[in-house]
């Protein structure tokens, strides 16, 4: 097993703190431009106000990197290089939350990123850091999350606080099991911290949530087509996030309920890619089964399947040397 050393000179130094600020740029940028796309004029001012304290943090850790620029120039010019940039559209179609029986469609322009460093990539699969790796195994900080719902449009959550966006991350262990030709199988065991993202009251922890699965990928030609199957659990604070009503929510027809930790459902996942000159073109598709939802007698529980379902479109206008 090779364990990566962390780089003791100035000039790895600054490689690092690049890759930092890549990597929270580029998790501030999302989920504010999904916060604006989702919430309205709200949205948009978080959004705003969001960047400008951006480039203000930018414009401090540069700074304060002056006395370090003539060794980190090279490693600036490094980050650069290895830099793809994009834009791309996604349209979702996904229920608001596992058990709901209302789903909701999201269409909107997003930025795209392409980043291999020593230690952080970044590309469509998400934000990675790699711990360690040999030629089996593989330990990545990944990172996930859901999309927020507005709850006044949620007929069982009407008047109860909103589902913000909500970004999970943590470690992901990936072991490969087999590969041939262009076939690959792998487990992939991720346990993630839950965060949701409000506007108002800015990034608070919300539970951990816990996601193995099986993984197939084929790749070739241009073309990647990738299944997962697997399951999805969660602590009883997440869960009670999702199907928890407190007194002062509670109804005739929606009482008091204390979610209870554990699986949420079994959930099949395949995505299709499709990659040409400078775009690339993606479908994906996600089905989960909750009959057996430790959570099932929630009032906010009424759907026992899950069905979610999207197509994406990527041009890359700048590509790493």
């Amino acid at each position: 097993m090779r364990i990566r050393p962390a780089s003791v000179d100035v000039s790895g130094v600054a490689q690092r703190l690049g890759d930092t600020v890549i990597e929270l740029s580029c998790v501030r940028w999302f989920a504010n431009a999904v916060t604006a796309a989702v919430g309205g004029v709200s949205g948009v001012q978080e959004f705003a106000n969001t960047i400008r304290a951006s480039v203000v943090a930018a414009f401090v850790v540069l700074v304060s990197l002056a006395p370090l620029a003539a060794a980190a120039d090279e490693a600036q010019k490094s980050i650069w290089q290895d830099l793809t940039l994009g834009v791309g559209i996604a349209a979702i179609n996904y229920p608001h939350y596992p058990g709901s029986a209302q789903t909701a469609t999201f269409v909107s322009p997003l930025p795209y990123l392409e980043y291999d460093g020593d230690w952080l990539s970044v590309d469509r699969d998400g934000i990675q850091a790699h711990l360690f790796e040999d030629d089996r195994i593989t330990l990545d900080l990944s990172v996930s999350g859901s999309l927020p719902v507005n709850n006044d449009d949620d007929q069982l959550r009407e008047g109860m606080p909103d589902l913000e966006l909500i970004l999970e991350v943590g470690p992901e262990l990936e072991i490969r099991l087999s590969e041939f030709g262009a076939h690959s199988f792998e487990l992939h065991v991720p346990f993630r911290a839950a965060l949701e993202i409000d506007p108002s009251r800015g990034i608070e922890p919300v539970g951990w949530v816990f996601d193995p699965r099986l993984n197939y990928l084929w790749a070739q030609s241009g073309w990647e087509f990738e299944i997962d199957l697997g399951l999805y659990a969660a602590d009883q604070t997440y869960n009670q996030l999702l199907y928890g009503i407190r007194p002062q929510d509670a109804l005739d027809d929606r009482p008091i309920y204390r979610a209870n930790g554990g699986l949420v459902g079994y959930r099949l996942s395949s995505t299709l890619r499709y990659d040409v000159n400078d775009w690339t073109f993606l479908a994906y598709a996600r089905a989960m089964d909750l009959s057996s939802s430790d959570n099932s007698m929630s009032p906010l529980f009424v759907d026992d399947q899950y069905l979610a379902y999207g197509v994406g479109a990527i041009w890359r206008f700048k590509r790493a040397k």
